[in-house]
């Protein structure tokens, strides 16, 4: 699809620019994006490539890869921002168990929260703490490729993420996430 090629090409070429909503919208029009049908998917690690947030956690940055690892199938994921080029389960994260709420929408709930280290031995160096406090959230997927990711979230918020080869970070997560 030409209009996804030409937002790739905008998210990595011009992170900050006013057409990626435009875009962004015209995509979302006639996506079709189904849970059970396009699960394996939405797999694998997605780095946030432009939202319409005002946070500076939501914001693009060239120094540090903020970056969201999903694995549907065991209904887990891990909100990462780690230091941009380090191919490891580094950084400040917030671990999510996923629920299902219906075919285009995911219920989020934050379950731990913390610092995740690098490796001594097997085992990576983390102060995780468990999130007391229930938070909840949600959110739609509005386009699916196996490149590109459109969703809004329960507080309006318009994220688009670009899907990242790293079998690596994947695979940490996989083990990293079984502790929780």
């Amino acid at each position: 699809m030409e209009s996804e090629k030409d937002l790739l090409n905008l998210l990595l070429k011009s992170p900050n620019s006013e057409s990626i909503k435009t875009i962004a919208e015209q995509l979302e029009i006639d996506h079709n994006f189904s849970f059970s049908k396009d699960k394996n998917d939405l797999q694998g690690v997605w780095e946030l490539r432009w939202s319409s947030s005002n946070s500076p956690f939501l914001k693009y940055s060239p120094f540090i890869d903020n970056l969201q690892i999903l694995d549907p199938f065991n209904l887990n994921g891990l909100n990462l921002l780690k230091p941009r080029g380090i191919n490891s389960l580094i950084g400040t994260g917030i671990l999510i168990r996923l629920f299902y709420i219906n075919e285009k929408k995911i219920g989020i709930k934050f379950t731990h929260a913390g610092f995740i280290g690098p490796k001594f031995g097997r085992k990576n160096i983390k102060a995780m703490r468990e999130i007391n406090n229930e938070q909840l959230g949600w959110l739609e997927i509005t386009y699916l490729s196996n490149k590109l990711r459109i969703c809004r979230g329960d507080k309006g918020t318009l994220f688009v993420l670009r899907k990242i080869n790293s079998t690596t970070v994947f695979k940490n997560f996989k083990e990293f996430s079984k502790i929780y």
